[in-house]
């Protein structure tokens, strides 16, 4: 079993770790909880943490233990802090993990198989050693899962799986149904059962699918700690979505959990970046993912490097220079989106591709241009109407007000 560190009681930053939180732990730098302000995240310190996602759907079930810490690490190096992956991997509990194990002994769920379960732990462990947060899956819709897991059996299968790492402080749970009424019945199944089997410790969210579709079609649901969002778009789509659900009420983190993956369908690191980019500033935050993670996880090593993976820690270290907790999405301007601190000390302008842009209200101060595909900063002057550098895909305009 994983153990579990000390319940978070640290108000650090102005966030606290409210009783409501589940799965603080001090130590644990990835988003673990919901801070006081519940449109963030907070790590197990109780600071602000910048949500940066991958998707690594089969890194329990694809590669043997020292493939998936080599994996784990990999993303550790390019930023990424939370890993969606499924429990039962791509095939919903039918089909075996690398060692050729099946995660049910005679495909019945109530009688999970142990060798299954334990290589998992290991997995578990060496990604908290490495500080990343689990986004674990344990409920595929449709053939993928939904035949195996019902309304009848839901609540024992979550309450199963709560126990068995409820002192895990790392992990986040999830479930993927269509966002159907139909699937009401499961989903509330599962989420009790969790609850009653980890003590409530850890947040739960859904993600539904197919896309375009967002966990807010139940958002009031009582349990349901952050949305999740699919677009499996590279355009705007992402940041009306991420921008309706940011507008929502009662508040909760929005994550786009699911756009165009890099590589499948000719999905460029520039479309990448775009859905990224859009989220972030329509005041939510991002998954990336790889045709491969899914399509051919056995060739990792072709795609474990690609572009625009390295690229996503452009993203975070842009937002981590500022107070980005503070933002507030602004009206686009035209083609480009804006966000600014709610104190106005500092505005960002994404342009998702080259151009000239006039800028309305934002204030003379300290500018500068950033390539979301190198990371190269450029200083420059700030006017009402800004080009983008010559030769550049994409840019981001960083205004700080003078001090």
């Amino acid at each position: 079993m994983i153990r579990l560190l000390a319940v978070c009681i640290a108000a650090l930053s102005g966030v606290a770790c409210a009783s409501t939180q589940r799965g603080t732990a001090p130590g644990l730098s990835a988003p673990v909880a919901i801070g006081r302000n519940p449109r963030h995240f907070v790590d197990g310190d109780g600071r602000p943490c910048f949500w940066l996602g991958d998707t690594q759907w089969q890194l329990f079930t694809a590669f043997r233990e020292e493939e998936a810490q080599a994996i784990l690490e990999d993303r550790r190096r390019k930023g990424f802090n939370a890993i969606q992956v499924m429990l039962l991997g791509v095939g919903g509990g039918k089909k075996p993990n690398a060692a050729g194990r099946k995660p049910f002994l005679n495909d019945d769920v109530s009688t999970p198989n142990e060798a299954f379960f334990t290589a998992i732990d290991g997995i578990v462990r060496k990604a908290e050693r490495l500080n990343l947060v689990l986004v674990v899956g344990i409920y595929h819709k449709g053939a993928d899962g939904g035949t195996m897991i019902t309304a009848k059996n839901a609540k024992n299968w979550g309450a199963w799986v709560g126990r068995r790492y409820r002192e895990a402080p790392n992990v986040i749970w999830s479930m993927f149904p269509a966002a159907k009424e139909t699937y009401l019945p499961v989903v509330r199944e599962l989420a009790a059962g969790l609850a009653e089997g980890d003590g409530g410790r850890h947040l739960i969210t859904v993600h539904p699918d197919p896309a375009p579709a967002s966990s807010s079609w139940i958002h009031d649901e009582p349990w349901l700690g952050f949305n999740t969002l699919q677009t499996f778009k590279s355009d705007a789509l992402n940041y009306r979505m991420v921008a309706a659900d940011y507008g929502r009420t009662p508040v909760k983190p929005a994550v786009n959990g699911e756009a165009r993956y890099e590589a499948e369908g000719g999905t460029t690191p520039l479309q990448v970046r775009r859905g990224a980019w859009f989220s972030v500033l329509a005041g939510g935050f991002y998954t990336y993912g790889h045709g491969g993670n899914w399509q051919k996880p056995a060739e990792w090593r072709a795609w474990i490097d690609a572009p625009a993976s390295r690229q996503m820690k452009i993203l975070r270290d842009t937002m981590e220079r500022i107070s980005w907790w503070t933002l507030v999405p602004d009206p686009p301007a035209g083609d480009s989106v804006v966000a600014r601190a709610a104190d106005r000390s500092w505005a960002l302008v994404y342009f998702p591709s080259p151009g000239t842009t006039v800028l309305q209200g934002i204030p003379d101060g300290e500018a500068s241009w950033i390539n979301p595909a190198t990371g190269e900063s450029i200083p420059t002057g700030m006017r009402a109407g800004v080009t983008t550098p010559e030769g550049w895909e994409d840019a981001i305009l960083l205004v700080r007000a003078p001090k």
